[in-house]
């Protein structure tokens, strides 16, 4: 394996352009190169590479039926764990690949990928931290009164007018954030393309994609239903306490 060139081997598993990463590595920029003579120059070995490719191999996503079991509380915190995941690892290496897509690319692609994914980036990011500072922290109150009933504070009253069915059908709506990037890469086919830079931003976008799936999966088919069920559990506390009055 040392013998190859980074080239070959990226294109023999597109993950390992990220593994690179993590020491620092710009495979774009040693694409010619050994693994041998990269693993000198950047003073690792190839078993920190294998090593590092192992743990990402075995951070795999919480199965969904167990996810479904586990209180709303850790529901969330798998959650927002994911969004750290995507702004901390995912996009940064998106953006840097994009931003040094060379002359061997497709000039239109090129010019249009550089266009769309700062402004995809910068929607997301804005789209999670709502999600955490209004939705989740809203739901983890309704948790916390459900099962302390603690009169003292009322989250419903607290978060005003917030809704979390409204919440829920504009996040409905916008589920598929990446059909844009989506059309003009072809869905991510890269069966034409030979340039190993290109294939690997194709094959992280595509794996991206499904991630962002699987998350959104998360939050329409476990968190929304039990948040509307707590908000409902809530107002009825409420509402029973009232009448004891």
């Amino acid at each position: 394996m040392q013998h190859k060139s980074i080239e070959s081997i990226v294109n023999e598993n597109f993950v390992y352009a990220k593994v690179l990463d993590f020491f620092g590595v710009e495979f774009y920029q040693s694409r010619n190169k050994t693994l041998e003579q990269v693993c000198a120059e950047y003073n690792i070995t190839v078993d920190q590479l294998k090593s590092v490719m192992e743990n990402k191999k075995s951070n795999q996503a919480i199965d969904f039926l167990a996810l479904k079991n586990y209180p709303i509380r850790v529901v969330i915190e798998y959650l927002k764990h994911s969004h750290q995941v995507f702004i901390k690892d995912s996009l940064p290496f998106l953006l840097k690949v994009v931003n040094n897509l060379d002359t061997m690319t497709s000039s239109e692609l090129q010019e249009d990928l550089k266009l769309v994914m700062p402004m995809f980036v910068e929607d997301f990011i804005h789209h999670i931290y709502e999600e955490e500072d209004k939705l989740f922290a809203y739901v983890l109150e309704l948790d916390h009164f459900v099962n302390t009933k603690n009169y003292a504070s009322n989250p419903l009253t607290k978060y005003g007018s917030f809704s979390i069915q409204e919440f829920a059908l504009h996040h409905h709506d916008s589920d598929d954030e990446m059909a844009g990037i989506r059309g003009i890469t072809n869905s991510y086919n890269t069966q034409e393309i030979t340039h190993v830079q290109l294939k690997v931003l194709f094959k992280e976008l595509n794996s991206f994609d499904q991630r962002l799936k699987d998350h959104a999966r998360i939050e329409n088919d476990i968190l929304f239903p039990r948040a509307l069920e707590l908000e409902k559990r809530t107002k009825l506390l409420f509402q029973s306490k009232v009448n004891q009055n």
